[in-house]
Parts: structure tokens; sequence; C-alpha cells
């Protein structure tokens, strides 16, 4: 987990660990959520398949396709900046895709077909 995901999984820990000490004892015994769990509140459910999705694509359903893409660089790679999922393929997001397609050993051209949705909802981690 990077950094900035260890960061933010600290910070909610301790949001939520204040939160309890003051909720009385009836709330005391909460656990507090895993990396895991909280991955899972945040679920990636814009889109299912696996159309080509590039930058310049515009209409509904190529917004979708773009907020998954987002999404699922935000929860499932080690990617170090942290995504708008606003469904706009711009250099940001980009950037992003060439930086997860060499970490993840495929082609790397910015463009998210078949092998680069399969790596992002598998996860990329380095």
């Amino acid at each position: 987990m990077n950094l900035r995901k260890q960061f933010t999984v600290a910070v909610a820990t301790a949001v939520l660990g204040s939160g309890l000490a003051f909720a009385g004892s009836a709330n005391a015994a909460a656990p507090s959520p895993t990396a895991a769990e909280q991955r899972v509140a945040h679920s990636c459910n814009y889109y299912g398949g696996t159309a080509l999705t590039k930058s310049g694509q515009t209409g509904s359903a190529a917004v979708q396709r773009i907020k998954q893409v987002q999404c699922l660089i935000n929860q499932n790679t080690s990617y170090p900046n942290w995504l708008a999922e606003d469904g706009q393929f711009g250099s940001a997001t980009y950037n992003a895709v060439k930086s997860v397609q060499s970490h993840a050993g495929i082609s790397v051209d910015g463009e998210v077909g078949t092998n680069t949705w399969a790596k992002l909802r598998a996860g990329v981690w380095w």
C-alpha cells in the first residue's frame, strides 16, 4: 500500500476512533474498518465491460467508462496521485493509465483496452 493510501487509512481510523471515544459505551466495541473494507465501501460500479476507452471520447457511455478507469486507478493501484472521478479523460488520467500500464508490464499507449481493463480490475501494486 502506498503512503497516500496508508495516510488515508490512518486518518480515517483516527477519526473513527476519536468518534468512538465520545459516542458512549454502546458504540465503544465497534471495530474500525480495515483498508479492504474501506475499498469495498467505495467500490467502482460505473462500468463492467472492456470497451476501448481513451482520450477524446464523449457521450454518457464514455463518461461512465472513464469514471470506472479513474475509480479503479484510485482503488486498485499504487498510483500516487488521486484522480477526480469526473469522467474526463484528460492529461491526469492519460498519465495515470500510462504509469499503470508500465508497472503492469503491458503495452504502454495511454488507452484502456482489454489488457489494461484486466490489470486494473486485478490490481497493480508497486
